[in-house]
């Protein structure tokens, strides 16, 4: 009886024992847990990357112009194109975005749509499916666009160095898009320091499952943000060449070699409506132009004067992109944006050619600067002498006299480019009479006339 009592004792003595062992076990467990889940929370907040130091976007040193002087107008559209920070057009540039994140703020939407803003990419979020790794000012963004009719992408910033964590990120973004209206793609950024260490078949593993779970949902539009060198040497894998690719170079120009069809041009761009940098991006595109046309075919343009010529190119949504050429510059030069200054008088053919090679021609005629006549008065008991301004490097000037004001002028003296003066006699008194007066320069045996000055009369 003592024996079996023992035993029973000995058996709850045990049971009791195990029990505190797996209660400590699983508290241990659960401590455990928390501190990872606690630690990896901490880490995917805090970006590092060659834009984020600790969470801190880094705008010190980003900027690679090799321009002195910014021009005044960089990133903007000038003449119908987008130019740099150089003032040269910015080749295939059809349309100019921003890419936003809760490290802008709040954005006051209204002002940015109003300040020619063509579409937007927003972060929705950073790491696996966490609500507290939303991006928290994602909601807002995102429905102030779909309020104004601003068109726009989303992209999330990965942290994932295995497939598990690719479907987490993938659930992220699928969870926050939904039932929204995307008009450009969902971009997976990779760009953090800890996935550099990653093999390049191993990243693109990750994309795989990243975009292939997107795709399983409806979400075909993917693309990848990388900056030129991750794009260079490690998204080097075949797959990276079925997404639109999305590519950081903050310079005046971009020179990665493959195909893109959006460049992150700078993160120190200024939008109104927005405090602070912002990133500016431009949508390139590659669709090769059928045909150009120009503003002019041909145009007389005042020594020293200047004007812009306009390309037109078929179809809009072509490659844009101008090169502008003279035949003489020493007679009319031009800018790269269409900017024609008259220097000698003389002709020169202004051409605008596509980069697949389309063009269109514009003849330029710089003719001499307009006379002026500076005096009339009466000569002698007939006569009335008038007085001009004197033109620099022109040939013979030409007078002509009407007795109206707006028909009828005839020539009626052709003088040496020496004199500033001529006398016509035999008029008639009390007899209103008008003249005028130009001026021409022969250039290769053609005669290059000034245009006309204004009329001025006397009564005789």
């Amino acid at each position: 009886m003592m024996k079996k009592s023992f035993l029973r004792a000995g058996r709850k003595v045990f049971a009791v024992f195990m029990a505190v062992s797996l209660m400590s076990a699983t508290l241990q467990v659960f401590v455990n847990g928390n501190q990872s889940e606690t630690k990896q929370k901490k880490e995917q907040g805090e970006e590092n990357s060659w834009r984020y130091k600790n969470g801190i976007p880094i705008y010190s040193g980003q900027s690679f112009s090799r321009s002195s002087k910014t021009y005044s107008n960089a990133w903007n559209k000038v003449n119908g194109m987008f130019v740099n920070d150089l003032g040269n057009a910015i080749p295939g540039a059809v349309k100019k975005g921003i890419d936003v994140s809760q490290y802008q703020g709040t954005i006051d939407w209204e002002r940015v749509k109003a300040s020619g803003i063509d579409f937007a990419i927003i972060r929705c979020g950073y790491g696996m499916n966490q609500t507290d790794q939303d991006d928290n000012q994602w909601l807002r963004n995102v429905s102030e666009c779909e309020r104004l009719g601003i068109p726009y992408g989303v992209y999330l910033y990965s942290y994932a160095n295995t497939v598990e964590k690719a479907r987490s990120e993938a659930d992220h973004v699928i969870r926050l898009i939904e039932d929204r209206k995307l008009s450009y793609p969902v971009y997976y950024d990779l760009e953090e320091d800890s996935l550099s260490k990653l093999s390049n078949s191993k990243l693109a593993q990750i994309t795989e499952t990243f975009t292939g779970r997107l795709k399983a949902s409806g979400y075909s539009n993917v693309g990848i943000y990388a900056n030129k060198s991750w794009f260079e040497k490690k998204l080097t894998d075949k797959i990276f060449q079925k997404y639109p690719r999305w590519i950081a170079q903050y310079n005046s120009l971009c020179t990665y070699s493959g195909s893109y069809v959006m460049w992150q041009c700078t993160n120190k761009g200024t939008v109104n409506g927005i405090n602070g940098n912002v990133d500016i991006n431009f949508l390139i595109s590659s669709i090769p132009a059928k045909s150009i046309k120009l503003s002019k075919k041909s145009l007389s343009l005042k020594k020293g004067s200047s004007c812009i010529l306009k390309s037109y190119i078929e179809p809009e949504n072509s490659y844009p992109a101008v090169k502008w050429s003279s035949s003489s510059s020493s007679v009319a030069s031009v800018s790269s944006s269409g900017k024609v200054t008259a220097k000698r008088v003389g002709t020169a053919v202004i051409s605008g050619r596509t980069g697949n090679g389309k063009k269109a021609s514009c003849k330029i005629t710089v003719i001499p600067k307009t006379n002026k006549i500076k005096k009339l008065k009466k000569s002698g008991s007939k006569g009335i002498k008038i007085i001009w301004s004197k033109i620099s490097g022109v040939s013979k000037y030409q007078i002509y006299m009407s007795g109206k004001k707006s028909s009828g002028f005839k020539r009626i003296a052709t003088v040496s480019a020496k004199k500033v003066s001529y006398t016509k006699g035999k008029l008639k008194k009390k007899k209103r009479y008008y003249f005028k007066i130009r001026s021409y320069q022969t250039i290769k045996k053609k005669k290059i006339y000034s245009k006309f000055s204004k009329v001025k009369s006397l009564k005789r």
